[in-house]
């Protein structure tokens, strides 16, 4: 199925997600997920992990160095890797935020980002790095896209470009997917998106299952995730969808604010106290 429309420079972005309390977070194996992601690049790509950095303060350039580093930490809050990415387009960054915080909220999300440019990596490459992810760490929903090279991969909006600057402008939006991503386990959904890693509970919304029965093409990757792939045609065609509304998370109008889900959500995952 063609449902990438070709552009210029472009990027591959994968996104998957784990929703966390405090023992699911201290137990998840940042070390061999970071390990294992950069195997997985590595050997897809033909790329090689060259900068390192653990906890925003870490920073190591080799990847003996590193996996040194990763033992020595307790706890891993933050990581990103570059494949010479000012060269290559390619880089992954991981987030568990729960570990970070002295007052823990009921529910946080690890994620991971991952960047790599068009020209190292076609579709099917793409999908299986997500697939050994999925599989091997739990992760429980996801998606992939492809961005022209001038759009953020952590915000998917474009680079504000000044002068003598670039900016990356951090919106209502960004904190509305922050503060309810815990709904990933109530049938919601961030958007809609090419390719999407959708859980169990998206199939209990009867609507949602009638819709992806009806829509694009259904593939069981794990026992409890399944890859749902859509053309831009049909995105296009479901983006005003009664059904797709109601699950979305993020919509132009934010309408879901407005419902009684939303307090829930925020409530599981509101921060109380923050500390670095």
């Amino acid at each position: 199925m063609n449902f990438f429309r070709k552009n210029r420079t472009e990027n591959w972005i994968i996104k998957l997600f784990k929703i966390t309390d405090n023992n699911t977070a201290e137990q998840f194996d940042m070390e061999s997920c970071i390990l294992s992601t950069i195997d997985s690049i590595s050997q897809k790509t033909e790329l090689k992990a060259t900068d390192f950095d653990i906890n925003y303060n870490d920073s190591r350039k080799t990847l003996n160095g590193f996996k040194k580093a990763l033992k020595k930490h307790k706890e891993i809050v933050y990581s990103i890797v570059g494949f010479d990415s000012n060269k290559t387009n390619t880089y992954f960054t991981i987030d568990n935020p729960m570990l970070n915080w002295t007052e823990q909220p009921e529910n946080s999300s690890i994620y991971i980002s991952i960047q790599i440019a068009r020209e190292f990596a076609d579709l099917n490459t793409i999908e299986l790095i997500s697939k050994n992810l999925i599989i091997s760490f739990d992760f429980e929903y996801g998606y992939i896209t492809k961005l022209s090279s001038n759009y953020d991969s952590e915000t998917e909006r474009k680079i504000k470009k000044g002068l003598f600057s670039t900016s990356i402008e951090v919106n209502e939006k960004d904190h509305v997917w922050t503060f309810h991503s815990v709904g990933i386990l109530d049938g919601f959904i961030k958007q809609l998106y090419p390719v999407n890693y959708l859980n169990k509970s998206h199939f209990a919304d009867l609507g949602t299952k009638e819709l992806v029965s009806k829509y694009g093409i259904i593939e069981n990757i794990s026992e409890s995730i399944s890859k749902w792939t859509l053309s831009l045609e049909e995105i296009d065609n479901l983006k005003n969808n009664e059904q797709i509304r109601k699950i979305s998370i993020i919509t132009d109008d934010l309408g879901f604010l407005k419902t009684e889900k939303a307090k829930v959500f925020k409530g599981k995952m509101k921060l109380k106290k923050a500390s670095c």
